[in-house]
Formats: C-alpha cells, structure tokens, sequence
C-alpha cells in the first residue's frame, strides 16, 4: 500500500508541476491575488506562484516547469558516473558517487512538494474561517 501512495503522490506532483508551468507561461510569474476562493485548484496554485515568487525560489519554479526533464537528466547523469567510475577502475560496480547527482534535484523537488502542501493547508484554512465569519 505505500508504494501505491507514493506513486499517487507522484503523480500528483507531477500534474501540480505542470500546472505551475502553465501558470507561470500565461502570468509570467507573477503572483495571482484574486483566485477565486471556492475554486480549490486556483486557489492553490496561486498561493503557490506566490510561495515560489523571489530570487531564491528561483530552482524551484525551474524544477517545477521542467520536472520531467529535470529528472531525466538526472538519470542520464548518474548512469553515465557510475559507468565511467566502473569503466576507470574507481569501483567494481555501481556506487552511490553516481547517484548523487540525484541529491540537488530530489531536494528542490521536496521544496516544491512542501510548498504545494503549504499552499493546500491555507487554503482549508482560509474556508473554515469563510465559514466559521459566516455563521
């Protein structure tokens, strides 16, 4: 069961990054203030485009635009260390020298997992205190 939630997880994120990639094309990346708060989807991507705004979120909303080929990269570079490693005498078999090139991208891509999950959190904060002002 929690290797099926973490594949869905996943998947999720893969469709959120897509997402921030769609909305930083057409808003240029700019932050987005007047998503309409019954719209949970809009919402939180705009909470996001507004976490990721800033020089220093800067690998963030680049991971976030190019996840897929981040990732593919990533794996292309690892393969190719661990094969000139064995190939030069350096270790016998794969060794983890090779793989952390994955170190730099699986952190930026937790950052944007967390952000994302920040952004949901304030939205449910922000309906519950619509309803609660309205009762």
């Amino acid at each position: 069961m929690r290797a099926a939630a973490t594949t869905l997880e996943g998947r999720a994120t893969q469709d959120q990054a897509r997402a921030l990639a769609e909305d930083l094309k057409y808003a240029g990346g700019a932050t987005v203030h007047d998503a309409d708060t019954v719209d949970r989807a809009a919402a939180v991507r705009a909470a996001t485009l507004e976490a990721l705004s800033g020089p220093w979120n800067a690998p963030v909303r680049f991971l976030g635009r190019y996840r897929t080929a981040a990732w593919g990269v990533c794996a292309v570079l690892c393969v190719v260390t661990n094969t000139v490693l064995r190939q030069t005498g350096m270790v016998e078999s794969f060794s983890l020298w090779g793989f952390l090139w994955a170190l730099p991208v699986l952190v930026v891509d937790r950052r944007f997992a967390a952000v994302r999950k920040e952004a949901e959190a304030r939205h449910v904060a922000n309906l519950e205190a619509s309803l609660t002002a309205k009762h």
